[in-house]
């Protein structure tokens, strides 16, 4: 377990410069900047230990707000026996060539009935990696892979790593 985490800490340290550098290369445009709202479904945890919880999601993400074109945004999951994380967020969009967009994203919230998937404590933080393909019509089709853990401030630290299929919806299109 230890090596698949340094793994992905691995990618998601090179995957910002890489997709960068790529986009400029391709002359890819930056991704559109509208606020969207987001449907999710997947499981909370992609360990067969834990049955594989579903996750069931709605999000708010809003434009960029800083000069590092971080987007803030808000949401709530939630699974079954009560389990749901209610967070906030900051994300920013990564273009990539043929209308694919990388977000890396982090969140902190409270985490309810999390003991069965190793989220032992209220207060637990969610680092995400998502990829996705915008259509067209501004919505964006994706697969996003997180981590949840209390981020070391108790133990044990166990945490999780959760996987879903999202759809985003902009809810105005900029001209």
């Amino acid at each position: 377990m230890r090596f698949v985490r340094a793994l992905g800490c691995g990618l998601l340290a090179l995957s910002p410069p890489l997709a960068a550098a790529r986009a400029a290369d391709a002359g890819e445009s930056a991704p559109e900047a509208s606020p969207r709202v987001i449907g999710s479904a997947g499981t909370f945890a992609l360990v067969e230990e834990f049955g594989y919880p579903y996750l069931v999601g709605l999000h708010y993400r809003s434009t960029p707000r800083t000069p590092w074109a971080l987007m803030p945004g808000v949401g709530v999951a939630g699974g079954p026996d009560g389990m749901g994380y209610f967070y906030a967020d900051v994300a920013h969009d990564f273009a990539l060539p043929r209308r694919w967009t990388m977000t890396l994203s982090l969140a902190g919230g409270l985490f309810l009935n999390g003991d069965a998937i190793g989220a032992n404590e209220h207060l637990e933080f969610m680092s995400g990696i998502a990829f996705a393909r915008e259509l067209a019509s501004g919505v964006r089709l994706g697969l996003a892979g997180y981590h949840i853990s209390n981020g070391g401030l108790a133990h044990p630290n166990n945490g999780s790593e959760a996987l879903a299929l999202f759809v985003a919806v902009p809810v105005s299109r900029s001209r």
